[in-house]
């Protein structure tokens, strides 16, 4: 081999090991965007392991239908504006509110609906919450799966856009639903235009802060304790005679 072919030799072996050298640097390129995709998609995903999950006492309430529970026909009903991501509204729902279907609603006096307020106060993941409480009512399961919300709101919603999606679809397989059923409803959007209209509604009713609560017609601010429930309930019953 002459000194002529013995340059020409270097350099082809120089120009393969550029290539070589580019085409790992693009390799590694894409596998540094890819790890840093996955790594923001997680940190924007809440996904709760099933120990870290708080558990509460599965209660079914009095004549639950959807959202609602108690005769419809009662003389006194009460419409809760509330967001998933109040903490009024969780002590309200796990305290008062229980003492409210106690006393109350298993007493065919009172009707109690609950009403989301959308977006007006909430946040993505709270209306995102709001829906799927809506499709775990399709299986009859409203009240006990918005336990397990406000019981968890803690860790659930401390990313506000976060998408809580499999936390909320682990919550219906500790509720024994049928996840699957459920996860159709959650990803096809099926009660995006229910929580649209409660927020409209909460908005037509003048709600500013969560719980507003509506008792026939009068507007209680707040998480009232029993006793003020109690004495516009029974204002109501008096006037119902």
């Amino acid at each position: 081999m002459n000194p002529k072919q013995r340059i020409q030799e270097r350099r082809e072996q120089q120009r393969k090991k550029k290539r070589v050298t580019y085409i790992l640097v693009a390799l590694g390129a894409a596998l540094v965007l890819s790890a840093v995709f996955l790594l923001l998609s997680n940190a924007n995903q809440v996904d709760l392991a099933e120990g870290e999950i708080i558990r509460v006492p599965v209660q079914q309430p009095p004549l639950a239908d959807g959202s609602s529970m108690g005769d419809p026909d009662a003389p006194v009903t009460i419409i809760n504006y509330s967001d998933f991501g109040c903490p009024h509204c969780a002590n309200f729902a796990l305290s008062t509110g229980k003492q409210l279907a106690e006393e109350f609603v298993a007493a065919g006096e009172v009707h109690f609906e609950f009403r989301s307020v959308g977006a007006l106060l909430g946040v993505p993941a709270t209306v995102q919450a709001a829906e799927a409480a809506y499709c775990a009512a399709d299986q009859n399961a409203f009240f006990p799966y918005h336990d397990l919300i406000f019981a968890n709101q803690a860790k659930l919603f401390v990313v506000r856009d976060a998408d809580i999606s499999p936390t909320l679809v682990t919550f219906a397989e500790i509720l024994e639903l049928d996840a699957d059923a459920f996860s159709r409803c959650l990803d096809s959007g099926k009660y995006s235009k229910r929580v649209s209209l409660d927020e409209a509604a909460a908005r037509q009713a003048g709600v500013t802060g969560t719980p507003t609560f509506i008792v026939n017609g009068q507007v209680l601010s707040g998480n009232q304790p029993i006793e003020n429930f109690r004495q516009v309930i029974e204002a109501e019953l008096a006037a119902a005679e």
